[in-house]
């Protein structure tokens, strides 16, 4: 009995020290990457330099006129826009909203927050801040004192250079 208690306590042993390497998030990890290295080889001229031949360019006439390089299109491409918070906060005072945009990684975008309410319609500008692998506008704050007590609805557009959007609705309460 004494024999099958000591095999049983190295197995649970073995076993759960056996988990912690599932449970380890960095298991087998090699090291950090690391920038490579450029060496750049330096060419010297092992040849005496050669006299250049002196070539005359022939000049416009003024028949030709100068061809205008055609500006490339930006083309839009339409984006999701997903609203995560929607609340009216009364310790703060604030009706805070935070929505994302997944899947793009981008700087220079705009958040702009619209929040209709009754006869009431308001809107608010935030800068989007880029993330691993999503767009965030947060945090967009207004404040409670300038908007009616009731439900109401908002929304959330994100513009930039690349890429727009527009959320579904999302309802709040302002007390």
């Amino acid at each position: 009995m004494r024999r099958f208690l000591v095999a049983s306590g190295f197995a649970m042993t073995a076993l759960l020290l056996s988990g912690c390497s599932v449970f380890y998030p960095n298991w087998g990890a090699t090291s950090l990457p690391e920038e490579p290295t450029a060496v750049v080889a330096s060419t010297e001229a092992t040849e005496e330099p050669v006299a250049e031949e002196v070539t005359a360019e022939p000049e416009p006439t003024a028949s030709e006129e100068p061809t205008e390089t055609a500006t490339p299109e930006i083309v839009r491409i339409e984006a999701e826009v997903t609203i995560l918070i929607a609340d009216a906060f009364l310790d703060t005072g604030m009706l805070e909203v935070v929505a994302q945009i997944q899947g793009i990684t981008e700087e220079n975008g705009t958040c702009i927050m619209r929040f209709i309410g009754g006869d009431t319609e308001k809107s608010v500008s935030v800068a989007a801040q880029p993330s691993s692998d999503y767009t965030q506008c947060f945090p967009i704050e207004f404040p409670l004192s300038d908007l009616p007590s009731g439900s109401g609805i908002v929304t959330v557009q994100y513009e930039s250079e690349y890429h727009f959007g527009t959320s579904k609705a999302s309802s709040v309460v302002i007390p």
